[in-house]
């Protein structure tokens, strides 16, 4: 696939001019990360913006005491690195390639002027953010409502992206229990009683390190109490 063909199905360029599309493939610089390549640095300086061509990549923090955190899980076609370009300053993040990845790159010099032609660039970038925004609050009720409500949470957005991106086996969710622990700000005991309690309402599977979703319609508005 040519490079304007990826931009056209990337979320920032829905609905753009075939000019603008254009303009963009001819500055866009391509990369290729292999498995656990880094793209972003968390808090180095950012000049280029990073579309998700192909595979896909794991946003993640340091916080207090240098604990990893990770923030989410994104997948092809989609989009990293606009805080920094947006704000200015330092990366707020660290951005992981959890499977072979391709990415076109723009630097903020050729953003701005083609967000200056095409005015709906900054539409779809400001649709795009607003819904991480909802996804990040809807995370963060689930945490204070309870461990079961986070995990099936987390395992509902990560199962969505998946199916949305065509991912083989959907259902097959990379999160480890040392994920889980970071993700969830739970201990590994607690955890472990909460994967133990889906496994045995028949949500899921845990092997070979991975949760296999079997009932992944269950999760949808997810009560533990109702259970």
């Amino acid at each position: 696939m040519n490079p304007q063909d990826q931009l056209r199905e990337n979320p920032l360029f829905g609905g753009v001019t075939e000019e603008t599309i254009r303009e963009a493939g001819r500055v866009a610089v391509p990369y290729h990360f292999e498995e656990g390549e880094v793209l972003l640095s968390q808090d180095r300086g950012g000049e280029l913006l990073h579309l998700l061509t192909s595979g896909a990549v794991r946003v993640s923090r340091l916080g207090t005491g240098q604990l990893e955190r990770t923030v989410s899980e994104l997948y092809a076609p989609n989009l990293v690195g606009e805080s920094a370009l947006l704000l200015g300053g330092e990366r707020s993040a660290t951005v992981t390639a959890t499977l072979p990845s391709s990415t076109l790159a723009l630097h903020r010099p050729h953003l701005e002027m083609i967000a200056r032609r095409d005015p709906r660039l900054l539409w779809n970038l400001a649709h795009i953010l607003a819904a991480r925004v909802r996804d990040l609050n809807d995370e963060l009720i689930a945490c204070g409502h309870s461990t079961d409500a986070a995990l099936a949470h987390v395992m509902r957005n990560l199962y969505r992206q998946r199916v949305q991106a065509g991912v083989p086996e959907a259902a097959a969710l990379p999160l480890t229990h040392s994920d889980l622990m970071v993700r969830l700000s739970a201990s590994r005991e607690t955890v472990s009683r909460v994967l133990k309690r889906f496994q045995k309402q028949g949500i899921i599977r845990v092997s070979e390190g991975r949760l296999h979703l079997l009932r992944p319609e269950v999760l949808e508005g997810y009560d533990p109490e109702g259970e």
